[in-house]
């Protein structure tokens, strides 16, 4: 079995000759097939990037494929440069890469941001519950290993990595960001943020980290020598670009702030029979969602929901719910840095406001974001497996972070501490008083 991929060219499941890898392949197809698999192709990567970025409309199924794909390229890493293979823990690294996403909601982060009735989880442990429960991919798992929902499901929701293999599930260097920086950056059409997914993996090698201060341990990590050091800042510069220009994109942010705004209101001012008769607001008011409520919500039944809300009898809701529907998005004025040396720009701008006579200032969203392309960890635990771990000579006796040999990964470290503040209006009249009043505000501080 194939597919052919735009990012990766032909992927091919089964016939490699080596039996545990062709089963293992065996067992992605089948869960290809699934229905909480095939949901996926109905879940925009980048939510709302195609309003900027026409075409960025691809899809979580194909980025999962993707990242399989890639899984295996980085298992076979492993296997070169140690010397043999686990296929016991291959497997379950690749099912779980596969599987990465297999509990998102559709646009993007959105929906996490929005509090439902009952208890708030992230995508993944939505995942987990997937695999756990009674679906057609905990089916197709069991089939194969009784044990496998378990141990993907402790990978699914792992925030670091443990060891070499759930390092290719989360880490700096996972399977997950070597296909969505690739297939992101030739989706929105960018000519930013190349990388050279070949020579990453050329040049990677697997060594040994000291880990803690107490009780040091030596733990397997992925490490780049002497000659990645220049593809690692690529990497890291890639990531760090898209968020700035194509995630972080202020008409993208426009439309998810107002998205966000929109099901906050709508679960305040919908009535039951309304709820009753939408999915996607059944489930944002229902006290405990079931895994089958949550996933029955993808792109186009959020958007479905758009025409539902277009035609409520609150203006608030009715007017988001009909310009998110026709791209009649919000205007941005960015106002700078949060932390600027000279004062709290930000929240001084906020006192202005709230004391002026603004129309529809209740109408105004704010969005206060980070860029986090690369953070510094503590080697005092296992989170040193999240780093972009180097040796820039060859004699050293272990690896070290990038951050503390690289002049371009130290300053994109610190360009990323400045939080993007930006202000969202519903007219370019709003727009142009709030400039007056943020020119006062500067005009006060000087």
């Amino acid at each position: 079995h194939g597919a052919s991929d735009p990012v990766h060219g032909l992927i091919v499941f089964g016939g490699s000759g080596d039996r545990k890898r062709d089963e293992t392949d065996w067992i992605a197809w089948r869960l290809l097939d699934t229905r909480e698999f095939q949901r996926l192709r109905h879940i925009r990567q980048l939510g709302f990037s195609d309003l900027v970025f026409p075409g960025a409309t691809h899809s979580r199924f194909a980025h999962s494929v993707g990242v399989y794909h890639t899984a295996r390229l980085l298992t076979d890493v492993v296997a070169r440069r140690q010397g043999k293979r686990d296929p016991e823990r291959e497997r379950v690294a690749l099912l779980a890469a596969l599987l990465h996403d297999i509990g998102h909601r559709p646009f993007s982060h959105v929906f996490e941001s929005v509090q439902t009735s009952g208890e708030r989880k992230k995508h993944e442990d939505w995942g987990a519950e997937v695999v756990l429960g009674d679906t057609d991919v905990n089916r197709v798992l069991r089939d194969a290993d009784d044990d496998l929902p378990q141990q993907i499901s402790v990978l699914l929701k792992d925030e670091s990595p443990a060891d070499i293999y759930t390092s290719i599930v989360s880490s700096q260097f996972d399977a997950d960001r070597l296909d969505y920086i690739q297939r992101d950056r030739m989706a929105s059409g960018v000519e930013f943020a190349h990388i050279d997914r070949d020579w990453i993996l050329n040049c990677l090698d697997v060594g040994s980290v000291t880990i803690g201060q107490e009780f040091p341990y030596e733990s397997p990590c992925f490490f780049l020598g002497p000659k990645g050091l220049d593809v690692a800042e690529e990497y890291l510069e890639a990531r760090f670009r898209l968020f700035r220009m194509v995630y972080m994109h202020k008409t993208t942010r426009s439309a998810e702030k107002m998205l966000d705004a929109l099901l906050k209101s709508a679960m305040k001012m919908t009535t039951a029979e309304t709820a009753r008769s939408d999915r996607v607001l059944r489930y944002l008011t229902a006290d405990a969602p079931t895994l089958g409520m949550y996933l029955s919500l993808n792109d186009p039944a959020v958007r479905a929901t758009l025409s539902v809300l277009a035609e409520c009898p609150f203006s608030r809701v009715s007017g988001l719910a009909t310009r998110l529907r026709d791209r009649q998005l919000y205007k941005c004025l960015d106002l700078g840095v949060r932390d600027e040396p000279e004062g709290n720009l930000h929240n001084r701008f906020r006192k202005k406001l709230d004391e002026s006579e603004i129309h529809r200032r209740d109408e105004i969203l704010f969005d206060d974001s980070e860029v986090t392309s690369y953070k510094r960890y503590d080697f005092g635990d296992s989170s040193a497996l999240k780093k972009v771990l180097v040796k820039t000579r060859p004699d050293m006796s272990e690896p070290v972070d990038i951050i503390g040999h690289s002049e371009v990964v130290a300053a994109l470290e610190r360009a990323q501490r400045r939080r993007l503040v930006r202000v969202y209006a519903p007219d370019i009249e709003t727009v142009e008083k709030l400039q007056s009043l943020l020119r006062e505000v500067e005009n006060g501080r000087r």
